[in-house]
């Protein structure tokens, strides 16, 4: 596949990312304290992952994968998480802080890569078997969200009774606390 490739079955409706994408409003601050690579930043992309289709996984794994494996960068829009920006992301279920300090977050709803249609574990297995994870991306020179597989002392065996994540298993995370209180606010709100 191309660089411009994308990925087979993407919704035409989505823009595929290759790499972030920067709302025109974030600031020079911003965009400079996302380029401090942090000492807490251990976890990060290497500068030969080639951008484009993941050819590790979908929503599947297309092959074993070993406990901490980076999966795939989580590509959206980059944007400033205050108001009055935030406005236009406080209903997405596709946006994740990027650096708090910062008051950044990154939104994969109108726009970003795979790692979009990664789902929660709930419903499908036990545990979690990958993790949303800050990490640095050294292609770019800036902090990143991406996808790894769970670290041994986390992940569960799988059905094969191997770590990490089986070859056609489904690659599913934890969307978290916050996600889930906000869904059922949603839910319990009256109607207007």
């Amino acid at each position: 596949m191309g660089r411009d490739a994308i990925p087979k079955n993407w919704p035409p409706a989505v823009p595929y990312l290759s790499h972030p994408s920067f709302a025109p409003h974030i600031t020079k601050t911003q965009l400079d304290l996302l380029r401090i690579r942090t000492p807490d930043l251990t976890s990060s992309i290497p500068t030969n992952l080639p951008r484009g289709p993941c050819s590790l996984a979908g929503l599947f794994a297309a092959r074993q994968l070993e406990p901490g494996t980076l999966i795939l960068p989580y590509y959206g829009i980059v944007h400033s998480s205050l108001p009055p920006h935030s406005l236009n992301h406080d209903k997405s279920d596709y946006d994740l802080w990027l650096n708090r300090e910062a008051n950044v977050a990154v939104d994969a709803d109108k726009a970003g890569n795979e790692a979009r249609f990664v789902n929660d574990y709930r419903g499908v297995r036990e545990r979690p078997n990958a993790e949303f994870k800050l990490c640095w991306d050294a292609r770019s020179g800036q902090q990143c969200m991406a996808v790894f597989v769970l670290p041994s002392g986390k992940n569960a065996s799988t059905k094969a009774g191997t770590l990490g994540i089986a070859k056609g298993a489904e690659i599913l995370v934890s969307y978290g606390k916050g996600f889930w209180s906000k869904r059922k606010e949603e839910d319990e709100a009256p109607v207007q």
